[in-house]
C-alpha cells in the first residue's frame, strides 16, 4: 500500500486528514504533518524524513505539499528528489487526495500517473456545468 503524507504550513494538514477521515474513515496508511511557526526547517525535515520511513512499506510514498515553493515543498524536494519511490505533488484539494487514498493498493508511481490525469477534474467551475444543461 502507498503511504500518503500532507505536508502544510500551520494546520491545513492535519485539518484535512481529519476532514478525510470523516469521509471515508481513518486509514493507516496516511498521515499529517505540519510546519508550525516557530519550528526550525531541520526539525521539519527530520520528522518528514521518518514519516517517510514508516509509511514506506514496498509501494513507495506520495507527499502532498500545500504550496509549490513553500518550505514544506522544498523541505520534501530536498529530501526526495533523487528517491523515484516517493513521489511529491504539491497544490492540494481534497478530492484528489481522497482519490490517491482510495487507490492506495497501487504503488506510488502507478497512483501518481492516475493522480495526474485526473488532477484537472478536481476543480471546477460549479455554475458552468449548470449552464450547459
Amino acid at each position: 500500500m502507498t503511504g500518503i503524507i500532507i505536508i502544510s504550513h500551520y494546520t491545513l494538514a492535519e485539518s484535512l486528514k481529519k476532514t478525510i477521515e470523516l469521509i471515508i474513515g481513518e486509514r493507516e496508511n496516511v498521515s499529517a504533518l505540519t510546519l508550525s511557526k516557530n519550528e526550525k526547517v531541520e526539525s521539519f525535515s527530520e520528522r518528514l524524513k521518518k514519516e517517510a520511513e514508516k509509511l514506506n512499506k514496498g509501494f513507495g510514498v506520495i507527499i502532498f505539499a500545500d504550496m509549490f515553493g513553500g518550505t514544506p515543498s522544498n523541505v520534501a524536494l530536498s529530501l526526495f528528489a533523487n528517491n523515484d519511490d516517493i513521489k511529491i505533488i504539491t497544490g492540494f484539494n481534497l478530492p484528489i487526495v481522497i482519490e490517491a487514498i482510495m487507490h492506495s493498493s497501487k504503488k506510488s508511481n502507478e497512483l501518481f500517473k492516475i493522480l495526474m490525469e485526473r488532477k484537472d477534474k478536481t476543480i471546477v467551475d460549479a455554475k458552468a456545468i449548470f449552464k450547459k444543461r
